[in-house]
């Protein structure tokens, strides 16, 4: 953990030149204690997040939220662009949910203050040991730093700022009511099921996977192995799943084994405002699905290599020379990433030892 913070205040000193040492131990203790110390009613959270957004956007700061890490799964949400509908709203609560769900100890401020001083920042010791001296108390930005980049952001969980346009999205749909169905395809290893999962967890959609609805070998068309899709089952996706979604009905589908090569048994998923299909050719033409949101995730072929070489060790080889070229055949083909409402790119998602 303290290497993870060790990287996060190398690469602030990089993109920052101007911090000071009470910005370096700003950045410790959000980085340990996230921003519980800011607790307040999302109500009166998001109106603060509004106004300042706002005058933002009165100012002319160009460009869109951007998610800066911090280390302890922790990033700071940067505030820039219009305000779009909802999005103070969405980002209070996610700001609030932060706050509940992340906790920090003393201990763990010393050893990443610990950590400051090996930096070798001017006036850094003498700081740090004045500050340790009045009981370590949550830290305000540097009359300098403020002057230089006027920070205007918000401490999340990590996964709630990198997904934030789809966490922004999405929450939209819940507001309204109406069943929606969203799609996330993308890249192999671009963390496709890990937002399904997120989504679910935050809003209780019910998940799809593309790979439950996998053709039996018998039944695949002879050079399959050539067409993008040609794995998939995509009649009984669509019969058995997509349609009912969309009409707000229950899901009963059976998912296929590729282990035991056969159909499990009958599942149910009660009706819900939120259903997500998440998979390789969740967007493929063959469904006709008026989806209510497309997303597309990317990676970069190196990271994406990594994390595939980690999550599927011996089976990497199966990936590079068979899966992802038939799936970068079907976003060409296809113009899949352009069709889409969202596109995100994950590559810096994830840190090493991580896989999606």
């Amino acid at each position: 953990m303290q290497e993870d913070f060790l990287q996060a205040a190398r690469a602030h000193a990089a993109r920052w030149p101007k911090m000071q040492p009470q910005d370096y131990a700003k950045l410790a203790y959000q980085s340990e204690y996230g921003p519980g110390h800011l607790i307040a009613d999302e109500a009166e959270a998001a109106a603060a997040i509004r106004a300042e957004w706002e005058g933002l956007a009165a100012q002319g700061e160009t460009g869109g939220c951007r998610a800066e890490p911090i280390s302890g799964g922790l990033c700071r949400l940067h505030l820039a662009g219009p305000v779009l509908p909802d999005a103070p709203e969405c980002l209070a609560w996610l700001f609030c949910r932060s706050a509940r769900e992340h906790a920090g100890t003393p201990e763990g401020l010393c050893r990443r203050l610990e950590t400051l001083e090996t930096l070798r920042i001017p006036h850094m010791v003498g700081w740090l040991t004045s500050y340790r001296t009045r009981g370590m108390p949550a830290v305000r930005h540097s009359p300098i730093y403020r002057a230089a980049y006027r920070p205007h952001y918000r401490v999340l969980l990590a996964d709630y700022a990198w997904y934030f346009p789809v966490l922004l999205a999405v929450y939209r749909l819940s507001q309204a009511g109406a069943p929606a169905l969203v799609a996330i395809d993308g890249r192999c290893g671009s963390g496709k099921s890990s937002l399904a999962a997120l989504l679910q967890r935050l809003f209780g959609c019910r998940v799809l996977h593309g790979d439950d609805f996998y053709l039996p070998p018998a039944q695949r068309a002879p050079g399959w192995e050539s067409r993008p899709g040609g794995n998939m089952d995509f009649a009984r996706l669509r019969r058995e799943a997509l349609e009912p979604a969309l009409a707000g009905r229950p899901i009963d589908y059976r998912a296929y084994s590729c282990r035991q090569n056969q159909l499990l048994p009958p599942q149910r998923l009660a009706p819900a405002p939120l259903t997500v299909l998440e998979g390789s050719y969740s967007l493929h033409p063959a469904l006709d699905t008026p989806y209510t949101l497309r997303v597309f995730l990317h990676c970069e072929p190196k990271e994406q290599a990594r994390r595939l070489r980690e999550r599927e060790a011996g089976y990497f080889e199966a990936f590079r020379q068979r899966w992802i070229p038939l799936e970068e055949g079907y976003f060409a083909r296809y113009n899949i990433p352009r069709n889409c409402d969202i596109f995100l790119d994950t590559t810096g998602f994830f840190a090493a030892g991580q896989a999606p």
